[in-house]
């Protein structure tokens, strides 16, 4: 039979002893370096400042704009300006040349210079302006779509920031609920160190038998192996966190929040869902998309409509740069399509894309109210977790005493003394966690209504 000594100067004990110091040395190794002090409010502003997918629909806003600037200019007169040089002696282009510069004159007439004219040179500058009267309703069209557009990219950028504020509240959370979670694993370790040490001097004295320092010895390393990956899980969160933050994921970072008790008032699910479909900015974005292609069918009718454009130039020739006769010319013109093959195969493909819109209107309806229900439900199961889990502790912390008296007195074996203590180290993280369960769900049930524009509710 091995004595408690043995099993002192064993090298797994050491090196668990080792661990064991190591891992409570860490917050104090963390301390030596400055540690920003950082609130769930300066997150999120952090996140929306900094993060690129702002920047991306800040710039989709302005483009949208810039195309409904574009399209206002339908109705805008188009001025060109053209120069050319030309030398010919085509009969056709030296006679309209000398008209055109002036020079024209009875020898002209001759027969002689009107079939074999010398060649001759014309520069020709001219200013053409075109004036839309009537363009088929178009640039109203143009305007309308336009108009459209730049709300469907400013929804866009509130989509965004909605949900930039769900992944920061859920890694703030996160990480506090990592540190809480790791504080609770290190008393862990402590009691079964405190464990492992009791019963080795029980052994000593012969109060017990190796079994339960094995047994102490197995709690203690089953211990650490928790609060090492408790530390993993930890750290992991809050760079998840930095990352939202644009920042290296080692920053350190001292956040101000917990996850005390409190309730988040919500209405029942059937209003949820009507008030989802009232703000969530993907169904508004799917509902401009509709009057969109509706605007579009009606862009492609109202090409079988005449266009009038009025139109006038002004140009300058001359057999040199400088000098010569000047010309105007102003005039309306109509056209009108007789017929276009392609005409009805262009409406039925706007009418089609109209449909689809509302398909997809009605395809997204039912996914925000799935969603809805979702985060509904959630928020619901987190709630009553947090009550089951306050009983939970009170009782497996009433448990743990009556087995450690129990066992003091040799009523009870020491693996009841570690079930007991396992039991009151899941009650912790149990509550730990439905808190955290709560506090996200309650955010996801606003994201999924389209109202998480605010997280002055969590202070």
């Amino acid at each position: 039979m091995y004595t408690a000594n043995c099993f002192s100067e064993r090298p797994l004990d050491v090196f668990r002893i080792s661990l064991v110091l190591l891992l409570l040395a860490l917050p104090v190794l963390g301390q030596g370096s400055f540690a920003a002090r950082l609130n769930l409010e300066s997150a999120v502003e952090k996140a929306l400042s900094k993060n690129p997918q702002i920047d991306l629909t800040a710039s989709n806003v302005r483009a949208a704009e810039a195309k409904m600037r574009e399209a206002k200019t339908g109705k805008k007169p188009v001025v060109d300006f053209s120069q050319s040089f030309t030398r010919s002696n085509n009969p056709v282009f030296v006679f309209g040349s000398l008209l055109e510069q002036g020079r024209f004159s009875a020898s002209n007439f001759a027969i002689d210079s009107l079939n074999n004219p010398g060649a001759i040179s014309n520069f020709r500058a001219a200013i053409n302006v075109q004036v839309p009267l009537f363009d088929q309703h178009q640039t109203r069209s143009r305007v309308d779509q336009a108009e459209i557009a730049i709300r469907q990219a400013e929804l866009r950028a509130d989509a965004v920031r909605q949900k930039i504020r769900y992944e920061v509240i859920r890694a703030f959370y996160g990480s506090i609920l990592g540190k809480e979670m790791l504080a609770v694993n290190k008393q862990a370790v402590g009691s079964a160190e405190a464990n492992r040490k009791k019963t080795k001097d029980m052994v000593d004295v012969g109060m017990t038998t190796d079994a339960d320092f094995l047994a102490a010895d197995v709690e203690l390393a089953r211990a650490m192996q928790q609060s090492l990956e408790a530390e993993s899980a930890f750290f992991i969160t809050m760079a998840s966190l930095n990352l939202l933050l644009t920042e290296e994921p080692e920053v350190e970072r001292d956040l101000v929040g917990d996850l005390s008790e409190k309730y988040f008032p919500i209405d029942d699910q059937k209003s949820l869902i009507r008030i989802a479909l009232e703000n969530r900015p993907e169904y508004l974005i799917a509902q401009l998309q509709s009057q969109i292609s509706q605007s579009r069918t009606r862009a492609v009718r109202d090409m079988k409509l005449p266009r009038v454009d009025a139109f006038g130039n002004f140009g300058h020739s001359s057999p040199y740069i400088a000098n010569g006769s000047t010309d105007y010319t102003v005039g309306v013109g109509l056209k009108y399509t007789l017929f276009d093959a392609g005409r009805k195969a262009r409406v039925e493909q706007a009418a089609e894309a109209e449909t689809a819109a509302e398909a997809e209107k009605r395809i997204l309806a039912n996914q925000i109210t799935f969603e809805v229900v979702q985060a509904f439900q959630k928020y619901k199961t987190a709630k009553e977790k947090i009550q089951v889990s306050i009983k939970s502790i009170t009782h497996a912390d009433e448990a743990v005493r009556i087995v450690q008296d129990r066992y003091k007195f040799g009523l009870t074996t020491f693996t009841e003394v570690i079930r007991s203590e396992t039991a009151l180290v899941r009650a912790k993280h149990d509550l730990l966690a439905a808190r955290y369960d709560y506090y996200v769900s309650y955010a996801s049930v606003l994201h999924a209504t389209g109202r998480l524009t605010d997280v002055s509710f969590f202070d």
